[in-house]
């Protein structure tokens, strides 16, 4: 055998070796990277379906029928504390704008105060961070309108005040053309 042909098969022998010994990783299967079952998509799903329609139920009702939903959510929430969709029903009750029963703090205080025990899928626990978010936004919009609304009253205070400087002062210029006009004839003796 010449040279070439040996060293031909001396790379060709080199490269199999190296390659049967090079071992093959596989990752190990991580429990957080599990496959979501079927059934907890659909749960999933229909939790956040089931929390869609009840909120789009609360937007038809009228005051008193919002407040016999809220009594009876409240008693329920109360009674069962342990699952996430009761608790994320009163939430949206008690955020609802314009009732009796708004609680836009109180709301953020069970979304931020958010018990162990009480199990979400993914997408509830993005909901809970979307209602979190919104209800922020929104108390910081309530904040900014009463702090305007503040400063607007304080402005129709003082223009009240300075309409009322002026008409003192304009009384008094016209006292002082009254005068002039009509002056007082001193009786010399």
């Amino acid at each position: 055998m010449n040279v070439a042909s040996k060293s031909l098969l001396f790379s060709i022998f080199f490269f199999v070796l190296v390659g049967c010994t090079t071992a093959t990783t596989y990752p190990s299967p991580d429990p957080a990277d599990k496959p979501v079952s079927e059934q907890d998509k659909l749960d999933q799903y229909d939790t956040l379906d089931e929390l869609m329609l009840y909120y789009g139920q609360l937007q038809k009702k009228n005051a008193a029928q919002l407040v016999a939903e809220y009594n009876s959510t409240k008693k329920h929430f109360n009674r069962k504390n342990s699952d996430a969709k009761s608790r994320l029903k009163y939430v949206l009750l008690i955020s609802l704008p314009k009732t009796s029963f708004t609680n836009i703090q109180a709301a953020l205080d069970l979304l931020n105060n958010w018990p162990q025990d009480i199990t979400m899928s993914t997408n509830v626990a993005n909901f809970r961070k979307l209602l979190i978010s919104l209800l922020r936004e929104q108390q910081i919009a309530r904040t900014d309108a009463k702090n305007f609304s503040q400063k607007l009253k304080a402005s129709d205070e003082q223009i009240q005040a300075l309409e009322e400087h002026i008409q003192t002062l304009q009384n008094r210029i016209d006292a002082i053309k009254n005068m002039e006009k009509h002056p007082i004839r001193r009786i010399t003796p």
